[in-house]
């Protein structure tokens, strides 16, 4: 049932069309009549959407946008959240411009609603995607300059510059919209126990990693995996490397053998432990 706003509405875009065609003979409504018509109806047309906006709606200049900078590099995003022209139904797209300096990583993260078609403009990247719990492997490649890439829809993915220039490189999304949920971020507002859970460790050990998280862009991982910050390694994660870990007993060993069997779904892991219990 309509609401009354869209009962006078319609009444209103009524009354308008018979007063219209009266006025005119049969079949011969003009082009000024008809652009009245529909900007009176009660259903927005892309057309009257797309009057909302000026030309230079229509365009933009990258260095226009404010970027996200750190010192391994800087992003710039263009979508619906700050250009509104990206949402319309003809449009729905929407970009990252990205420059990584040497070494620098782009976090592992997740696009919920969009696939990623990147666009290497200069440097070499490695680059990689991981497939779902399914079927679980890692896709992944080195791409040069002026090469393309894709990442399907809500998998993670991430890239790092591997040359001794700068990587710059252009993503467009098939969504206005498509959000970003960077994996290590996400992860850490877990509670304590689900990310102590994620990572077997210590909850202190794993407190003290997320404390030390850097932002992204993000620098490189030495060999020895101690996470390096703009200045040095954050003093959460050195206290966390000098906390030590205590080594499980052979039975304990054994217990988080079956544990990681169950958790796969494997159900003679849990028959097993059963047995000895």
């Amino acid at each position: 049932m309509a609401t009354p706003r869209n009962a006078v509405r319609v009444a209103g875009a009524t009354l308008l069309a018979t007063a219209l065609l009266a006025a005119t003979p049969a079949g011969a409504i003009t082009s000024e009549n008809l652009a009245r018509l529909r900007q009176d109806s009660q259903f927005t047309t892309e057309e009257n959407l797309r009057a909302n906006f000026d030309a230079e709606d229509f365009s933009v200049a990258i260095a226009d946008i404010t970027p996200t900078t750190t010192p391994q590099g800087a992003i710039v995003s263009g979508g619906l959240e700050n250009l509104a022209v990206f949402g319309l139904s003809s449009v729905d797209s929407s970009f990252t411009r990205f420059t990584l300096q040497p070494g620098a990583h782009n976090l592992a993260h997740t696009h919920p609603t969009a696939s990623e078609t990147l666009f290497s403009i200069s440097g070499t990247m490695d680059v990689f995607f991981v497939e779902a719990n399914e079927t679980p492997r890692l896709v992944q490649s080195v791409l040069g300059p002026e090469s393309v890439t894709v990442f399907p829809e809500g998998l993670i993915h991430g890239e790092r510059c591997i040359s001794d220039e700068p990587c710059e490189f252009i993503s467009f999304f098939n969504t206005g919209d498509p959000g970003v949920v960077t994996v290590s971020e996400r992860f850490c507002d877990l509670n304590e126990e689900a990310r102590a859970a994620g990572l077997f460790l210590p909850q202190d050990q794993v407190n003290a990693i997320c404390n030390g998280l850097g932002d992204n862009p993000a620098p490189n991982q030495p060999e020895n995996g101690q996470r390096v910050l703009n200045d040095g390694p954050a003093p959460a994660v050195l206290a966390a490397q000098a906390t030590p870990t205590p080594t499980p007993t052979p039975a304990r060993r054994n217990n988080n053998r079956r544990n990681r069997r169950g958790n796969n779904g494997r159900s003679r892991g849990r028959g097993r432990r059963s047995r000895r219990s």
